[in-house]
């Protein structure tokens, strides 16, 4: 698939006039995050921000396009739940939103192999054995690759998460290797796809080489990180650390490192700028 514009807006209008208006399309994003410190935020405005703007049919410069549709993939989450996390952001309608979502709920694989009784996840009253000697389950990587084949191309698509994601291949067996040989086939076919794929991270749970080698597999990495600022008091910061095609533009205005804000009524926005030095 040809890519025939050349950035995807994230809709957040404090920080895409900053990167020249948006991601470069087909990019594989990583949203590293320690817990609290926006990458959730991020990603719910973000959402919001492009179906708003999606349903007010804003006009945008010619090399800037909005994906089609939002595809939120969740391992462990509930559609209701997300769908109410995202309704405490007041930056945009929910319902304009709802028009746009594909939400794709993997629970069911992802607990299977747990002690998590199965209808905690699939609503139904099969015993746990019964769900797990059955041949039909695939592996959530599995799951994964078709649901990304499915509805990847043209859109924004969010993971949530790698955290899962990681902790899910001891139960289907999966080697390291083989995890970041999916990332890396990930960042390769975004770019088939015409994509934008986010994809979290918590940040200080696995092991620092770990979270390198997951850096390494993205186009570009954002890292969100709470600052001490004073006694008892601390600031949430965004810092990207790499980003293909669009960071040495970043480098040369000296501007890769943010301050930024959680609000019900403004969503994620980054509040102030600062300079590369101190990085």
């Amino acid at each position: 698939m040809e890519t025939t514009n050349n950035k995807i807006p994230t809709g957040i209008p404090s920080f895409d006039p900053v990167i020249k208006g948006g991601f470069p399309a087909g990019a594989f994003v990583l949203l590293l995050g320690e817990v609290g410190a926006g990458s959730q935020e991020f990603v719910y405005s973000s959402a919001l921000m492009l179906s708003q703007m999606k349903k007010d049919g804003v006009k945008l410069r010619p090399e800037t396009r909005l994906p089609e549709k939002i595809v939120y993939i969740s391992f462990t989450k509930a559609k209701e739940n997300v769908l109410q996390s995202f309704a405490t952001m007041k930056i945009a309608k929910a319902a304009d939103l709802a028009e746009n979502l594909t939400f794709v709920d993997l629970s069911s694989t992802y607990f299977a192999r747990t002690q998590v009784p199965s209808h905690w996840t699939s609503g139904g009253m099969d015993s746990l054995s019964a769900l797990k000697s059955s041949q039909k389950i695939k592996s959530l990587f599995e799951s994964l690759i078709e649901t990304l084949d499915t509805h990847a191309p043209n859109n924004l698509v969010i993971i949530d998460s790698l955290t899962d994601l990681l902790r899910s291949t001891v139960a289907d067996k999966v080697s390291w290797a083989d995890f970041v040989s999916l990332l890396k086939g990930i960042e390769r076919m975004s770019k088939q796809w015409n994509s934008t794929i986010y994809a979290l991270l918590t940040s200080q749970i696995f092991d620092h080489t770990n979270e390198e080698e997951v850096s390494d597999c993205a186009d570009g990495v954002l890292v969100f990180n709470w600052e001490a600022t004073g006694a008892n008091q601390r600031q949430r910061m965004m810092y990207i650390k790499k980003f293909r095609g669009l960071l040495p533009y970043l480098e040369d205005d000296n501007v890769v490192r943010f301050e930024t804000k959680v609000s019900a009524s403004r969503g994620f926005e980054v509040s102030n700028i600062r300079e590369i030095i101190g990085r």
